[in-house]
C-alpha cells in the first residue's frame, strides 16, 4: 500500500464491524431472536429486552440467515444455504438451540420460508423441487412432522400471511421485480383467488389481515407513483388507497391487535418510522437519526419490524453511514428508540468516519440523477483526488445511506467515493424505475459516465483517476462503462457482473430467468437488444485495467460470466486480475474472503491509479 500518512486506519479495520438484524420477538416478549456476523459468518442468538451479552443459537459453518419463534414458543423456524448457492433449507431449533431437525432434506431445491400459522401449529413455505423453474406453495404439520403440498405453482410463487383463523393463506406471484400478483389460498380449497389481477406494471408487498379476516392492507404502486399504503377489501375489485407520501412505504407491521400499524418510508435514501392509529387514521413519527431502516432479500433471507406481543415495543435493525447495522428497539410509551445489541464497529470513531453527503449531478437529458458523496472531512472540491463512482447491483434497487466500510475504508484514504442513483433505480418513484428498461438500458451508462464527468467538473476527483466499481448488475455497468467510455475511466472493480446479457439468460438459475427478462428484455423478443447492450461484444473498446472477483457458487449471476471477459481481455493483452471464490455465491459473505478480495482491489487500484493518498488524521 502507498504512504497515507500518519495515523492511518488500515483495511482489516473497515472490515472488522459487524452486524445484527433480523430481529423478531418470542411469543412471551422476554426474547429478541436476531442474525448476527460476529464469529465471521451469520449465526441465530437471542438477548433479554434489557440487552446484555447474546445467546449464541446455532453453530454452523454456512450463513443462517432468518430465524422466526412459534407463536407456541416451543420450536424457532431458521433458514440458509451453502456457501451462498441460496438453495434455501429449514430447519426447526429448540428455543436455546440444544437441537436442531432439519424440515426441508432437498438441497438440490429452493424453500423459502413463509410464516407460522397463528396457533404455531404449521408452516407455510415454498419448495422448487418439482421444478427448478417452479415453486409450490406448501404447509409442514409440525406435531405430525408431515408435509402437505397445497397449490402447484408456476414461476416465483412465495408464501406471505395467514389468515387470522389460520385456514387462509396470501401467497404471491411474480412476473418481474417490479411486477407481482397477490392471491388467496383457501386450506379447504386450494384453488388460487385472485386478488390483485391487473394491467401493467405493480408492486404489491406485505399484505396482512386486519382483524376481522375480510380486509387485506398492502404496500402498493399500483395507484401512485410511489410504494403507498392500500387496503383490500375481499370481494372487491380494486385496492381503496389509504395513504399515499410520495416517498416510498418502504416496510410495515400490523400491531399484535391488529388496530396499529408500524410503517418506515424511504425518504431519500434515509429511513423515516411512524406508527399508525387505524381507527383514527392518524400517524405520530417516531425519532431517528439519520440512517436506514434494514430490509432486504438475499434468495429468502429478509429482515422488517416485529412487534412486542404487548404492542408496546417495536424491533428492527438499524443503520447509519458512520454507524454498524445493530438491532434498535423503540418504546412507543415515550417513543424513544435506542440500539439493542452491540455490533462492535471494530473500533472506528464515527468522528473519523465519512458522512453521507446528499448531493445530484445532471445527465445527458438534463435529469438530475440523485447520489451520496463520500470523502474525508478535510476533502474540498478543487482537491482533484482519486475518485471511485460505486454503483448498485439490481437493476430494481437503491444504494443508501448505510454503513458500508469498503466506502469508508477509500474514503478515508483520500479517495472520493460517489455512490449515484442511476435511472432503473427503486426509491424515487416507479416511472424512474422503468427509465432503463429494454432498449434504454445504456441510458443509466451515461448518467454513470456522468457522474464522473461532474466529479471532474465539480473539482472532487482528477478526470485521469476515476474507477468504475459495482456488484452484479453493477457489475455490468461498470463493464458497459469501459467498454462505451473508454477515455472516462481510469480502471474498474467487476464484482459477480454480467458481460454478456444472452450468455446470462441462457445460465442464470431457471426460476429467475424469465423475471430477469422483465427488465432486460426476452431472448425471443429482444435478442438484438441483448447482443447489442452486451459489454462481450464491445470488448474491443476497453483501455482501462481490469480486476474482477466471483464466487463459484452463484446461482444468480453464473461465474462463467467472469470467466469470458478475463479470458477476452487476457486476449487481447489488458491488465486484468481475476479473485475467484470457491465458498461464495452471489455476494462476499465469509470474513476471510472479504479480506481478501478488497485486499486485492485496494492493491490493484494503487497500481494502476497513481495519486495522493493522503489519509485524514483528525
Amino acid at each position: 500500500m502507498a504512504s497515507v500518512g500518519v495515523g492511518a486506519i488500515p483495511l482489516d479495520r473497515f472490515l472488522a464491524p459487524r452486524r445484527a438484524y433480523g430481529p423478531a420477538f418470542s411469543p412471551d416478549g422476554r426474547r429478541i431472536f436476531f442474525i448476527a456476523d460476529l464469529t465471521g459468518v451469520p449465526q441465530a442468538y437471542a438477548v433479554g429486552p434489557g440487552g446484555g451479552w447474546p445467546e449464541q443459537l446455532t453453530f454452523t459453518n454456512d450463513r443462517i440467515g432468518l430465524i422466526r419463534p412459534s407463536p407456541r414458543g416451543d420450536l424457532l423456524a431458521i433458514a440458509g444455504d451453502r456457501d451462498g448457492d441460496e438453495r434455501e433449507q429449514i430447519a426447526l431449533l429448540a428455543p436455546h438451540g440444544e437441537s436442531l431437525d432439519p424440515m426441508t432434506r432437498d438441497l438440490t431445491a429452493m424453500h423459502p420460508f413463509g410464516a407460522w400459522s397463528p396457533d404455531g401449529t404449521r408452516i407455510a413455505f415454498a419448495s422448487n423441487a418439482r421444478s427448478p423453474r417452479d415453486f409450490d406453495i406448501a404447509v409442514y404439520d409440525v406435531d405430525a412432522g408431515a408435509k402437505r403440498v397445497l397449490l402447484e405453482g408456476e414461476g416465483a410463487v412465495r408464501a406471505e400471511a395467514w389468515s387470522p383463523d389460520g385456514e387462509r393463506l396470501i401467497v404471491s406471484r411474480a412476473q418481474g421485480a417490479m411486477d407481482n400478483d397477490l392471491f388467496e389460498v383457501a386450506l379447504a380449497d386450494p384453488r388460487p383467488r385472485p386478488l390483485t389481477l391487473h394491467g401493467g406494471a405493480a408492486r404489491h408487498f406485505h399484505p396482512a389481515y386486519r382483524a376481522d379476516g375480510q380486509r387485506i392492507l398492502l404496500v402498493t404502486d399500483r395507484l401512485t407513483d410511489a410504494l403507498a399504503l392500500a387496503e383490500i377489501h375481499l370481494g372487491d375489485a380494486e385496492p381503496r388507497l389509504v395513504l399515499d407520501l410520495g416517498w416510498d412505504i418502504e416496510t410495515m407491521a400490523l400491531s399484535p391487535d391488529r388496530e396499529k400499524l408500524a410503517f418506515s418510508v424511504n425518504v431519500g435514501g434515509f429511513s423515516e418510522l411512524y406508527v399508525r392509529d387505524l381507527a383514527r387514521r392518524r400517524n405520530r413519527q417516531i425519532p431517528l437519526p439519520p440512517g436506514v431502516i434494514a430490509w432486504g432479500f438475499v434468495g429468502n433471507l429478509g429482515d422488517g419490524i416485529d412487534w412486542s406481543p404487548d404492542g408496546r415495543w417495536l424491533t428492527f435493525s438499524f443503520t447509519g453511514p458512520r454507524m454498524t447495522q445493530n438491532v434498535w428497539l423503540v418504546d412507543l410509551s415515550i417513543d424513544r428508540a435506542a440500539p439493542l445489541t452491540a455490533a462492535h464497529q471494530g473500533g472506528l470513531s464515527p468522528e473519523r468516519l465519512a458522512d453521507a453527503r446528499t448531493v445530484s449531478y445532471p445527465t445527458f437529458d438534463g435529469r438530475e440523477i440523485p447520489a451520496f458523496l463520500y470523502a474525508s472531512a478535510d476533502a474540498r472540491p478543487g482537491d482533484r483526488r482519486r475518485a471511485i463512482v460505486l454503483i448498485h447491483g439490481g437493476p430494481e434497487s437503491q444504494i443508501r445511506p448505510g454503513f458500508d466500510g469498503v466506502t469508508q475504508f477509500f474514503a478515508h484514504h483520500g479517495w472520493v467515493v460517489l455512490t449515484p442513483n442511476v435511472r432503473g433505480s427503486t426509491g424515487y418513484g416507479k416511472a424512474y424505475t422503468h427509465l432503463d428498461d429494454v432498449e434504454r438500458r445504456m441510458d443509466a451508462v451515461a448518467d454513470a459516465k456522468h457522474a464522473a464527468l461532474w466529479l471532474a467538473a465539480s473539482g472532487w476527483a482528477d478526470p485521469g483517476a476515476i474507477v468504475a466499481m459495482g456488484q452484479s448488475y453493477g457489475g455490468f455497468m461498470v463493464l458497459a462503462c469501459l467498454a462505451t467510455d473508454p477515455d472516462v475511466w481510469a480502471a474498474g472493480a467487476d464484482l459477480y457482473g454480467i458481460a454478456d446479457f444472452v450468455t446470462f439468460l441462457e445460465n442464470t438459475h431457471p426460476h429467475r430467468r424469465h423475471l430477469r427478462e422483465a427488465e432486460y428484455g426476452s431472448l425471443t423478443g429482444d435478442r438484438a437488444v441483448l447482443e447489442r447492450i452486451s459489454p462481450l461484444r464491445h470488448v474491443h473498446r476497453m483501455r482501462a485495467p481490469l480486476i474482477a472477483v466471483h464466487g463459484e457458487k452463484d446461482p444468480r449471476v453464473p461465474i462463467g460470466e467472469t470467466e469470458q471477459i478475463v479470458a477476452a481481455l487476457r486476449s487481447r493483452g489488458l491488465r486484468c486480475e481475476f479473485v475467484r471464490l470457491a465458498d461464495e455465491g452471489h455476494g462476499i459473505v465469509r470474513l476471510e474472503n472479504r479480506r481478501r478480495v478488497y485486499a486485492a482491489i485496494r492493491d490493484f487500484l494503487d497500481a494502476v491509479v497513481p495519486g495522493p493518498t493522503a489519509a485524514t488524521t483528525s
